[in-house]
């Protein structure tokens, strides 16, 4: 293991000058799946376009150097925030009402539409590492999707049970699968909500995640109609997702 991580930041150092270094991410190829692997379509998917590619129409996508724990490469972060061509299509149809265990009585800015958006994973604030994976394991990992409404309002949703401030302890991790090894570690990964069960033959059974949607406010509204943060806690309610992602090393 010590020889492999020696292996995998010799790969990724850029020197400059004399003896200076810089890590870099590794790029990542990025496909919201339009539906998971039980065909059930999915809540969070890709505005149809196809792949979205590091580098392209605006879009960032790697694992990043920047991981919590001293952890290089370990977390996946995709940004289409400021792409001006690409966005990612978000559905609040499941909603978890109060008397079914929600926090708050359910209000999304829409029902489904595509969105500037920005969705990472953090699995190395609970001490895990994506690129070191072996192929077949599975963990559990916090995620965010980061949104701006078409009318400038800013949301978050919240899959991380127990690493939030404040807490979102009624919402469930995501899962991270690696798929396939290459000889300076993981490849290929799915990134899903925690299975709901596994079949006689011990394969996942697709499950949906419980996500909380929190408010912040319309930051490019002009304030005097009403711009700004929000005065309240933001608790916008808790809903069900599907997704199912695919990511690859190029």
């Amino acid at each position: 293991m010590k020889l492999r991580n020696f292996l995998l930041v010799l790969l990724a150092v850029v020197s400059f000058g004399f003896g200076r270094q810089v890590l870099q991410n590794l790029p990542i190829t990025t496909d919201l799946l339009s539906a998971d692997a039980s065909g059930a379509i999915t809540d969070i998917q890709s505005d149809g376009a196809g792949y979205y590619f590091n580098g392209v129409d605006g879009i960032t996508s790697f694992l990043t150097t920047n991981g919590y724990n001293g952890i290089v490469w370990g977390d996946w972060q995709f940004d289409a925030l400021s792409s001006l061509n690409r966005k990612v299509s978000i559905a609040f149809t499941s909603p978890i009402q109060v008397a079914d265990g929600g926090t708050a009585v359910p209000n999304p800015p829409f029902t489904i539409n595509s969105v500037n958006a920005h969705i990472e994973d953090k699995c190395t604030a609970i001490s895990y590492d994506m690129i070191t994976m072996s192929a077949g394991q599975s963990f559990p990992c916090p995620a965010i999707v980061h949104f701006f409404n078409t009318d400038g309002n800013e949301y978050r949703i919240y899959m991380a049970p127990d690493w939030t401030q404040p807490a979102t302890p009624e919402t469930t991790f995501v899962e991270v699968t690696c798929n396939a090894v290459a000889s300076d570690g993981c490849k290929d990964w799915f990134v899903d909500p925690i299975p709901a069960g596994y079949d006689a033959s011990g394969n996942p059974i697709p499950g949906a995640a419980v996500g909380r949607l929190v408010y912040f406010g319309c930051p490019s509204c002009p304030r005097t109609n009403g711009g700004g943060k929000t005065t309240d806690d933001g608790n916008r309610g808790d809903y069900h997702f599907k997704f199912h992602f695919h990511l690859t090393r190029p």
